[in-house]
Protein backbone atom coordinates (compact mmCIF):
# COMPACT_ATOMS: atom_id res chain seq x y z
CA UNK A 1 0.00 0.00 0.00
CA UNK A 2 2.55 2.51 0.68
CA UNK A 3 3.60 2.43 -3.20
CA UNK A 4 0.12 3.87 -3.58
CA UNK A 5 -0.36 7.22 -5.15
CA UNK A 6 -1.55 9.96 -2.51
CA UNK A 7 -2.41 13.26 -2.94
CA UNK A 8 -2.50 16.20 -0.37
CA UNK A 9 -4.85 19.16 -1.75
CA UNK A 10 -3.64 21.79 0.13
CA UNK A 11 -0.09 22.68 1.23
CA UNK A 12 -0.31 24.99 4.10
CA UNK A 13 0.15 23.81 7.80
CA UNK A 14 -1.94 21.08 8.69
CA UNK A 15 -1.09 19.69 4.63
CA UNK A 16 2.27 19.93 5.69
CA UNK A 17 2.08 18.36 8.42
CA UNK A 18 0.43 15.03 6.51
CA UNK A 19 2.66 15.48 4.45
CA UNK A 20 6.08 14.82 6.88
CA UNK A 21 3.91 12.39 8.79
CA UNK A 22 2.81 10.07 6.02
CA UNK A 23 6.77 10.44 4.96
CA UNK A 24 7.24 8.92 8.58
CA UNK A 25 5.06 5.95 7.75
CA UNK A 26 6.56 5.05 5.07
CA UNK A 27 4.72 6.81 2.11
CA UNK A 28 6.84 8.14 -0.87
CA UNK A 29 4.21 8.60 -3.93
CA UNK A 30 3.04 11.72 -2.93
CA UNK A 31 1.35 14.65 -4.99
CA UNK A 32 0.40 17.92 -3.30
CA UNK A 33 -2.32 20.15 -4.91
CA UNK A 34 -1.68 23.53 -5.21
CA UNK A 35 -2.88 27.00 -6.99
CA UNK A 36 0.74 27.54 -8.38
CA UNK A 37 3.87 25.91 -9.16
CA UNK A 38 6.02 25.47 -6.27
CA UNK A 39 9.80 24.08 -6.97
CA UNK A 40 10.57 25.10 -3.15
CA UNK A 41 8.02 23.69 -1.63
CA UNK A 42 8.65 20.17 -3.80
CA UNK A 43 12.29 20.31 -2.65
CA UNK A 44 11.48 21.13 0.89
CA UNK A 45 9.24 18.63 1.36
CA UNK A 46 10.00 16.14 -1.33
CA UNK A 47 6.83 15.78 -2.83
CA UNK A 48 5.46 16.36 -6.45
CA UNK A 49 3.58 19.89 -7.01
CA UNK A 50 0.34 19.58 -9.22
CA UNK A 51 -1.86 22.20 -10.19
CA UNK A 52 -4.93 20.12 -11.90
CA UNK A 53 -5.65 16.31 -11.36
CA UNK A 54 -5.01 15.71 -15.01
CA UNK A 55 -1.11 16.12 -14.27
CA UNK A 56 -1.17 12.83 -11.83
CA UNK A 57 0.21 9.73 -13.75
CA UNK A 58 -2.56 7.52 -12.75
CA UNK A 59 -5.65 7.62 -10.39
CA UNK A 60 -4.59 8.63 -6.55
CA UNK A 61 -5.84 6.04 -4.23
CA UNK A 62 -6.26 8.07 -1.55
CA UNK A 63 -6.58 12.36 -1.11
CA UNK A 64 -6.02 14.32 1.77
CA UNK A 65 -8.39 17.33 1.74
CA UNK A 66 -6.63 19.64 3.88
CA UNK A 67 -7.76 23.47 1.53
CA UNK A 68 -10.30 26.29 3.19
CA UNK A 69 -13.52 25.19 3.74
CA UNK A 70 -15.25 26.30 1.21
CA UNK A 71 -13.08 24.09 -1.71
CA UNK A 72 -13.94 21.08 0.81
CA UNK A 73 -16.56 19.85 -1.08
CA UNK A 74 -15.74 20.55 -4.80
CA UNK A 75 -12.78 18.32 -3.89
CA UNK A 76 -14.67 15.09 -2.39
CA UNK A 77 -16.59 15.71 -5.29
CA UNK A 78 -13.52 15.01 -7.68
CA UNK A 79 -11.67 12.35 -5.40
CA UNK A 80 -15.31 10.84 -5.67
CA UNK A 81 -15.00 10.86 -9.18
CA UNK A 82 -11.65 9.17 -9.40
CA UNK A 83 -12.78 6.44 -6.67
CA UNK A 84 -10.34 7.63 -3.59
CA UNK A 85 -10.25 6.62 -0.46
CA UNK A 86 -11.11 10.35 1.11
CA UNK A 87 -9.05 11.57 4.36
CA UNK A 88 -11.09 15.03 5.36
CA UNK A 89 -9.61 17.85 7.43
CA UNK A 90 -12.53 18.92 9.36
CA UNK A 91 -15.43 20.15 9.37
CA UNK A 92 -17.17 19.15 6.03
CA UNK A 93 -18.62 22.20 4.88
CA UNK A 94 -20.15 25.55 6.41
CA UNK A 95 -22.80 25.73 3.64
CA UNK A 96 -26.57 24.27 3.40
CA UNK A 97 -26.39 23.97 -0.37
CA UNK A 98 -22.58 22.35 -0.07
CA UNK A 99 -23.97 19.85 2.74
CA UNK A 100 -26.94 18.35 0.81
CA UNK A 101 -24.13 17.62 -2.13
CA UNK A 102 -21.82 15.86 -0.01
CA UNK A 103 -24.76 13.95 1.69
CA UNK A 104 -25.70 13.07 -2.03
CA UNK A 105 -22.00 11.83 -2.90
CA UNK A 106 -21.33 9.94 0.10
CA UNK A 107 -24.59 8.01 0.78
CA UNK A 108 -23.56 5.42 -1.56
CA UNK A 109 -20.04 6.10 -1.59
CA UNK A 110 -18.01 2.49 -0.49
CA UNK A 111 -14.56 3.38 -0.46
CA UNK A 112 -13.13 4.81 2.93
CA UNK A 113 -14.26 8.72 4.41
CA UNK A 114 -11.97 10.27 7.30
CA UNK A 115 -12.92 12.54 9.14
CA UNK A 116 -10.25 14.35 10.98
CA UNK A 117 -10.71 15.19 14.74
CA UNK A 118 -7.53 14.51 16.15
CA UNK A 119 -8.33 15.14 19.36
CA UNK A 120 -10.49 12.17 20.20
CA UNK A 121 -6.96 10.56 19.99
CA UNK A 122 -5.73 12.25 22.47
CA UNK A 123 -5.43 9.43 25.67
CA UNK A 124 -6.96 11.68 28.40
CA UNK A 125 -9.89 12.88 25.84
CA UNK A 126 -9.89 8.73 26.03
CA UNK A 127 -9.82 8.22 29.25
CA UNK A 128 -12.95 10.65 30.12
CA UNK A 129 -14.75 8.99 27.52
CA UNK A 130 -14.18 5.46 29.17
CA UNK A 131 -15.10 7.48 32.75
CA UNK A 132 -18.77 8.68 31.32
CA UNK A 133 -19.35 5.25 29.75
CA UNK A 134 -18.52 3.23 32.44
CA UNK A 135 -20.00 5.62 35.01
CA UNK A 136 -17.21 5.57 37.40
CA UNK A 137 -18.70 8.93 38.98
CA UNK A 138 -22.51 7.90 38.21
CA UNK A 139 -24.51 9.84 35.57
CA UNK A 140 -23.60 12.99 33.99
CA UNK A 141 -25.90 15.85 34.73
CA UNK A 142 -24.11 18.74 33.09
CA UNK A 143 -21.01 19.35 31.05
CA UNK A 144 -19.38 22.45 29.94
CA UNK A 145 -16.39 22.52 26.84
CA UNK A 146 -14.37 25.96 26.19
CA UNK A 147 -11.75 26.76 23.69
CA UNK A 148 -10.40 29.90 23.14
CA UNK A 149 -7.07 31.11 21.16
CA UNK A 150 -6.22 34.10 19.67
CA UNK A 151 -6.53 34.12 16.00
CA UNK A 152 -3.74 36.55 14.95
CA UNK A 153 -0.99 34.47 16.79
CA UNK A 154 -2.31 31.26 14.89
CA UNK A 155 0.02 31.41 12.09
CA UNK A 156 2.44 34.64 12.55
CA UNK A 157 4.25 34.20 9.47
CA UNK A 158 0.71 35.58 7.57
CA UNK A 159 -1.94 38.09 7.57
CA UNK A 160 -4.66 36.59 10.01
CA UNK A 161 -7.63 39.05 7.77
CA UNK A 162 -6.59 36.74 4.60
CA UNK A 163 -6.46 33.33 6.45
CA UNK A 164 -9.87 31.19 5.69
CA UNK A 165 -10.66 30.66 9.27
CA UNK A 166 -11.27 34.85 9.14
CA UNK A 167 -13.11 35.06 6.12
CA UNK A 168 -16.86 33.87 5.68
CA UNK A 169 -16.68 33.73 2.04
CA UNK A 170 -13.83 30.46 2.74
CA UNK A 171 -16.17 29.02 5.53
CA UNK A 172 -14.50 31.00 8.23
CA UNK A 173 -15.88 31.74 11.64
CA UNK A 174 -15.21 30.39 15.23
CA UNK A 175 -18.13 27.90 15.22
CA UNK A 176 -17.05 26.04 11.76
CA UNK A 177 -13.65 26.60 11.87
CA UNK A 178 -13.22 24.97 16.19
CA UNK A 179 -15.27 21.88 15.91
CA UNK A 180 -13.43 19.63 18.23
CA UNK A 181 -15.43 20.42 20.85
CA UNK A 182 -18.98 19.65 19.61
CA UNK A 183 -17.73 16.48 17.72
CA UNK A 184 -16.45 15.46 21.74
CA UNK A 185 -20.12 16.29 22.94
CA UNK A 186 -21.26 14.61 20.60
CA UNK A 187 -18.69 11.21 20.86
CA UNK A 188 -19.53 11.71 24.69
CA UNK A 189 -23.14 12.19 24.91
CA UNK A 190 -24.57 11.86 21.38
CA UNK A 191 -27.45 14.10 19.89
CA UNK A 192 -29.06 16.67 21.88
CA UNK A 193 -32.85 17.05 21.66
CA UNK A 194 -32.64 20.72 21.06
CA UNK A 195 -30.14 24.04 21.01
CA UNK A 196 -29.67 27.34 21.49
CA UNK A 197 -26.97 29.73 20.79
CA UNK A 198 -25.35 33.35 20.90
CA UNK A 199 -22.74 34.66 18.73
CA UNK A 200 -21.52 37.94 18.29
CA UNK A 201 -18.85 39.85 16.14
CA UNK A 202 -16.95 42.41 18.56
CA UNK A 203 -15.13 43.94 15.89
CA UNK A 204 -11.69 43.57 18.14
CA UNK A 205 -9.95 41.99 14.81
CA UNK A 206 -11.77 43.67 12.23
CA UNK A 207 -13.03 40.64 10.20
CA UNK A 208 -16.47 39.42 8.65
CA UNK A 209 -17.39 36.35 11.07
CA UNK A 210 -17.78 35.91 14.30
CA UNK A 211 -15.35 35.78 16.70
CA UNK A 212 -17.32 34.29 19.89
CA UNK A 213 -19.62 31.67 20.57
CA UNK A 214 -21.62 30.44 23.82
CA UNK A 215 -24.10 27.32 22.85
CA UNK A 216 -26.36 25.31 25.06
CA UNK A 217 -27.12 21.66 24.16
CA UNK A 218 -30.21 20.00 25.59
CA UNK A 219 -30.96 16.71 26.51
CA UNK A 220 -33.25 14.96 28.51
CA UNK A 221 -31.32 14.49 31.79
CA UNK A 222 -28.64 17.11 31.26
CA UNK A 223 -27.33 20.24 29.73
CA UNK A 224 -24.02 20.49 28.10
CA UNK A 225 -22.76 24.37 27.30
CA UNK A 226 -20.08 25.15 24.58
CA UNK A 227 -17.91 28.14 24.40
CA UNK A 228 -15.44 29.24 21.57
CA UNK A 229 -13.95 32.70 21.06
CA UNK A 230 -10.42 33.69 18.82
CA UNK A 231 -10.00 36.65 21.46
CA UNK A 232 -8.24 34.96 24.20
CA UNK A 233 -4.80 36.04 24.03
CA UNK A 234 -3.18 32.62 26.39
CA UNK A 235 -4.55 29.55 24.88
CA UNK A 236 -7.28 27.49 26.53
CA UNK A 237 -8.59 24.36 25.53
CA UNK A 238 -10.63 22.28 28.62
CA UNK A 239 -13.82 20.41 30.22
CA UNK A 240 -15.16 20.13 32.61
CA UNK A 241 -17.92 17.50 33.63
CA UNK A 242 -20.48 17.36 36.75
CA UNK A 243 -21.48 13.84 37.74
CA UNK A 244 -24.20 12.57 40.28
CA UNK A 245 -20.95 10.86 42.45
CA UNK A 246 -18.74 13.94 41.68
CA UNK A 247 -16.42 15.91 38.81
CA UNK A 248 -13.83 15.80 36.91
CA UNK A 249 -11.62 18.79 35.06
CA UNK A 250 -8.87 18.57 31.93
CA UNK A 251 -7.32 21.09 30.07
CA UNK A 252 -4.99 20.86 27.47
CA UNK A 253 -1.90 22.55 29.41
CA UNK A 254 -1.91 20.48 32.74
CA UNK A 255 -2.05 17.16 30.45
CA UNK A 256 -3.92 15.67 33.41
CA UNK A 257 -7.55 14.83 34.73
CA UNK A 258 -8.04 15.58 37.86
CA UNK A 259 -11.32 13.48 39.39
CA UNK A 260 -12.86 14.86 42.39
CA UNK A 261 -15.51 12.24 44.21
CA UNK A 262 -18.28 12.94 46.50
CA UNK A 263 -16.22 12.43 50.06
CA UNK A 264 -12.76 11.30 48.82
CA UNK A 265 -9.54 12.60 47.81
CA UNK A 266 -9.17 14.06 44.72
CA UNK A 267 -7.27 12.03 42.21
CA UNK A 268 -5.42 13.01 39.05
CA UNK A 269 -4.19 11.15 36.14
CA UNK A 270 -1.45 12.17 34.71
CA UNK A 271 -0.13 12.65 30.83
CA UNK A 272 3.72 12.50 30.60
CA UNK A 273 5.83 12.84 27.72
CA UNK A 274 2.54 14.19 25.77
CA UNK A 275 3.66 14.88 21.62
CA UNK A 276 0.54 16.47 19.98
CA UNK A 277 2.08 15.20 16.81
CA UNK A 278 1.14 11.75 18.07
CA UNK A 279 -2.88 12.39 17.84
CA UNK A 280 -2.34 13.13 13.57
CA UNK A 281 0.06 9.71 13.60
CA UNK A 282 -2.85 7.75 14.76
CA UNK A 283 -5.66 9.07 13.37
CA UNK A 284 -3.28 8.27 9.97
CA UNK A 285 -2.68 4.72 11.32
CA UNK A 286 -6.19 4.32 11.61
CA UNK A 287 -7.34 5.90 8.46
CA UNK A 288 -5.07 3.27 6.51
CA UNK A 289 -6.46 -0.11 8.84
CA UNK A 290 -10.03 1.04 7.79
CA UNK A 291 -9.20 0.69 4.46
CA UNK A 292 -7.38 -2.77 4.90
CA UNK A 293 -10.27 -3.88 7.09
CA UNK A 294 -7.74 -4.53 9.82
CA UNK A 295 -10.06 -1.41 11.72
CA UNK A 296 -13.90 -0.97 12.34
CA UNK A 297 -15.05 2.30 11.14
CA UNK A 298 -14.86 5.55 13.07
CA UNK A 299 -14.86 8.97 12.19
CA UNK A 300 -16.73 8.07 8.86
CA UNK A 301 -19.37 10.16 6.34
CA UNK A 302 -22.14 10.24 8.82
CA UNK A 303 -19.87 11.39 11.64
CA UNK A 304 -18.91 14.43 8.82
CA UNK A 305 -22.47 14.66 8.35
CA UNK A 306 -23.52 15.18 11.40
CA UNK A 307 -21.07 17.85 13.00
CA UNK A 308 -21.22 19.81 9.97
CA UNK A 309 -24.96 19.59 10.07
CA UNK A 310 -25.41 21.02 14.01
CA UNK A 311 -22.93 23.49 13.30
CA UNK A 312 -25.35 25.06 10.58
CA UNK A 313 -28.11 24.65 13.38
CA UNK A 314 -25.92 26.54 16.17
CA UNK A 315 -26.11 29.53 13.64
CA UNK A 316 -29.94 28.88 12.81
CA UNK A 317 -30.35 28.82 16.22
CA UNK A 318 -27.93 32.13 17.07
CA UNK A 319 -29.81 34.00 13.83
CA UNK A 320 -33.19 33.21 15.41
CA UNK A 321 -32.45 33.47 18.89
CA UNK A 322 -35.26 30.69 19.19
CA UNK A 323 -34.17 27.10 20.28
CA UNK A 324 -33.71 24.60 17.33
CA UNK A 325 -35.05 21.25 17.77
CA UNK A 326 -32.41 18.51 16.96
CA UNK A 327 -34.14 15.26 18.21
CA UNK A 328 -36.29 14.08 15.63
CA UNK A 329 -34.12 14.50 12.35
CA UNK A 330 -33.39 11.05 11.53
CA UNK A 331 -29.69 10.86 11.67
CA UNK A 332 -28.92 7.30 11.21
CA UNK A 333 -27.00 5.28 12.77
CA UNK A 334 -24.04 7.57 14.73
CA UNK A 335 -21.06 6.16 16.57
Amino acid sequence: MKDKLILIEGGGSIGKRHINNLQKLGFSNLYCLKRKPDMNFEKEFNVKVITDYNQLTHKPFAVFVCNPTSLHISSLEKAVKNNAHVFMEKPLTYDREEWKKAKALLTNYNQTFFIGFMLRYHPLVKEIHNIIRNEKLGKVFSARFEFGSYLPYWHPYEDYHISYAARKELGGGVIHTITHELDLILHYFGIPNEVSAHKMNLNKLQIDVEEIFEGTFIYEDKIVTLHLDYLQKDYDRRISILFDEGSLRWNWHENMIVIKKHKETEKKIKLENFDVNKLYIDELIDFFKIIEKKETKKLDKETALINSDLALRLHEAAETKKNVPIKNIDYGTYT
